[in-house]
């Protein structure tokens, strides 16, 4: 099951054509399977590394990565290294992928819909989806092709599903957007920017209630997750690569910026802003219209922009009142 066309017979030729690669001293007929990331990447794909936030382990043989980067990999692997590589990495997502075209979504087969499922007459379900028992689809929504939906999934009005997986018991509010392209480009040379393909999937899993007009973005290379349980009120959006925990209770109007991380039992208040790539520990309680801009721990409670621990906030406050 796949929700986008994969170019095959990838050379190295065909990277170095299109990339900015400082060295090229490889064999330029040395074909790869996918382009994904170093975690799943097997010896026949290419992969890339562009932080040390991330582990530098992997089973593929080539890798582009920068001049910084490249002195962290041994001698047995290919490293290409790139001049713009965020850039790169863009230009090659969008080598290897593409979106299906109408007529490959033709010749997937027919969607299954399990028993006593309600579903409007002028909603769409496009081929190859599989959904359970007691589903319910509100008037123009729509399923996009190969999507899973659980048992006991109710839907709303002008709802959109692509890229997604949805697990049972889950509820989703009228005017909701899921599975579209994540915000994520890269610059090239000429400081024109380069939408990065997005082969990511979003993961909703049992249990999830998703208010109204909310957006959750499909990942980059890595999947967008909801876990069970957790609340989303409306108005929420929430980018590519973002990973939410189990029962979690996120109000009105929060944005979550891509690829930030938010453990289980999290609550946070209506307006909160979230920067990519932070870390939210377990048990975190989040004051209405906070700006999180680093990672916090724990159990901790915080507020106010920067949002730092309530108390150190409130005891400011008090001092500026005064």
């Amino acid at each position: 099951m796949s929700f986008y066309h994969t170019n095959l017979d990838i050379k190295l030729c065909d990277i170095t054509n299109i990339c900015n690669i400082q060295n090229s001293n490889f064999d330029i007929d040395t074909k790869f399977d996918f382009f994904v990331r170093p975690d799943i990447a097997t010896k026949s794909d290419l992969t890339f590394f562009s932080s040390i936030k991330y582990t530098l382990k992997t089973n593929a043989n080539y890798i582009i990565t920068n001049k910084n980067l490249c002195k962290n990999f041994s001698n047995d692997k290919g490293i290409l290294v790139s001049n713009n590589l965020e850039c790169d990495i863009a230009k090659i997502s969008n080598l290897y992928y593409r979106n299906k075209t109408k007529d490959e979504i033709s010749k997937l087969g027919k969607p299954i819909i399990g028993n006593n499922s309600t579903i409007s007459k002028n909603t769409i379900i496009e081929n190859g989806s599989t959904i359970g028992n007691n589903f319910s689809l509100g008037d123009f929504s729509t399923i996009g092709h190969n999507c899973v939906i659980g048992d006991n999934v109710n839907i709303g009005r002008n709802v959109s599903i692509t890229n997604t997986l949805i697990g049972d018991n889950v509820n989703i509010g009228d005017g909701t957007k899921v599975g579209q392209n994540g915000f994520g480009f890269a610059y090239d040379e000429k400081y024109i920017p380069i939408k990065i393909f997005h082969i990511g999937r979003v993961i909703i899993q049992n249990g999830v209630n998703i208010g109204v007009n909310c957006t959750l973005d499909k990942g980059s290379f890595n999947d967008t997750i909801v876990g069970e349980n957790t609340y989303i009120d409306n108005l929420v959006h929430i980018a590519h690569n973002v990973v939410i925990g189990n029962n979690c209770a996120i109000a009105g109007q929060c944005g979550f910026a891509g690829s930030a991380s938010i453990g289980n039992f999290v609550q946070i208040g209506g307006q909160t802003g979230v920067g990519g790539h932070i870390k939210i520990s377990d048990n975190v309680k989040i004051a209405a219209k906070s700006g999180v801009i680093r990672d916090i721990n724990k159990g901790e409670t915080v507020m106010g922009y920067p949002a730092i621990n309530i108390n150190k906030y409130l005891k400011n406050y008090k001092k500026t009142m005064m």
